[in-house]
């Protein structure tokens, strides 16, 4: 059995002027030993906050805490007291990482403070969407935001808030994103848009402090042509025959009741787009100057680009059999009137299926064939001059003949009374 003894066998300064003490300990257990301790007291003029006491079993280490608390006192005075001995072995343990990718201690804590603690790091992808929506919905409710552009925003990020249903928008990896378009097994014309909506939600929770990056800047190039193909090759468009839209003129002439006349005229003959011709007012239409022509306006055009389209020949007797050239070129009572009215016209011209934007590539392709300047076609559809991969796909769809062709169909004998407008 051990022996009765004091707990203490001996006290000494480590290091020398330190004032720090070691204090040899003997474990005591109902009055017996077994085994010593030693337990090392910092100052208060060292520690600034009092005394500062740790045990350590072994001689070594007790004079090694007690070495490298007083060089960090040297070095950086009281406030390396401040931290606490968990974060100062963080620290120690930390430092070679950083400093094998050269950058700073400081760097490392303002670059983790920015991604772990931004301002929206609770708000989930849901409600930042519809946040965004709510904003976009102002925006269309005052009118600068076409119907068409709310509605798709609207649907599409509807879709894509269930696709990460309670997931905070600081979470979401560009990995799973990809995952998530890949398994809608959808086209890669789909997928741009997808990865377009989702580029501006993350845009704006970046401009809002909710998240500091984009998970779109992890997809690599590979990423984005696996999922939206090769870039810069777009889709053939699809055109009609000069008899497919003679039968679709005819159609829309047959049944005034659709009120799609004036619209399947200036989506032929002039290119305007779907879009514009639902906002189009009768007074843009004008028919009595010289030359006619359609003035699209900075409420209309696409991306504000404002454009006078002159109303060819042959479009002239078409719009002259239009019943009421007051108020709206075509109707719109509702969210998907047009839509309804033009898939019933396109059935009653005996179409098996329709292309989107046929018209309007109809127009653009027997243009350039008939006129050859790819910078007057462009003008005219509201393109950017720069535009040659469209061009290029139009000189290869249409012949000179067959757009002459084109650009000579006329309303039949039986239609009624012609007006003739000015040239």
């Amino acid at each position: 059995m051990a022996r009765k003894t004091s707990s203490t066998l001996g006290i000494w300064e480590y290091p020398k002027k330190s004032g720090i003490s070691i204090r040899e300990l003997l474990n005591l257990h109902a009055g017996d030993a077994f085994g010593a301790s030693y337990l090392v007291t910092l100052p208060t003029k060292l520690t600034g906050k009092g005394l500062e006491r740790k045990q350590f079993k072994d001689r070594a280490e007790a004079e090694a805490w007690a070495d490298n608390s007083f060089s960090g006192f040297k070095q950086d005075g009281q406030s390396f007291f401040a931290a606490s001995e968990t974060e100062r072995r963080e620290f120690l343990a930390s430092l070679p990482l950083i400093r094998e990718h050269g950058i700073t201690i400081g760097e490392a804590v303002r670059f983790a403070i920015k991604r772990m603690r931004s301002e929206g790091r609770t708000k989930t992808l849901r409600a930042v969407i519809e946040e965004l929506t709510a904003s976009k919905t102002q925006r269309f409710e005052r009118g600068d935001l076409r119907e068409s552009s709310h509605r798709d925003f609207s649907n599409r990020g509807e879709k894509v808030a269930k696709g990460f249903e309670r997931r905070l928008v600081g979470e979401i990896t560009g990995e799973e994103i990809k995952t998530w378009l890949n398994g809608l097994k959808l086209g890669t014309r789909s997928n741009q848009n997808y990865l377009a909506l989702i580029g501006e939600v993350f845009k704006f929770a970046k401009q809002k402090r909710y998240v500091p990056l984009s998970p779109l800047d992890d997809l690599t190039d590979v990423d984005r042509k696996e999922l939206c193909g090769r870039g810069g090759e777009a889709k053939e468009p699809s055109i009609l025959t000069p008899d497919e839209a003679e039968r679709l003129l005819k159609a829309a002439l047959d049944n005034p009741d659709l009120n799609l006349l004036g619209a399947v005229t200036l989506a032929l003959f002039c290119g305007l787009r779907t879009e514009e011709i639902k906002r189009l007012d009768w007074a843009s239409v004008r028919l009595a100057e010289s030359p006619p022509s359609v003035v699209i306006g900075a409420k209309i055009a696409k991306k504000r680009r404002i454009r006078h389209v002159e109303i060819p020949a042959v479009a002239l007797p078409w719009l002259s059999l239009v019943p009421d050239r007051t108020g709206q070129v075509t109707r719109s009572g509702h969210i998907n009137d047009y839509q309804k009215r033009f898939k019933k016209l396109v059935g009653l011209a005996k179409f098996t299926g329709w292309e989107s934007n046929a018209m309007r590539h109809s127009f653009g392709s027997y243009h350039y064939a008939l006129h050859g300047n790819p910078l007057v076609t462009s003008r005219l559809l509201g393109h950017k001059a720069s535009d040659q991969v469209l061009f290029d796909h139009y000189r290869a769809l249409a012949k000179k003949e067959t757009a002459t062709k084109y650009f000579s169909i006329r309303p039949p004998a039986s239609a009624g009374k012609i007006v003739r407008f000015a040239l």
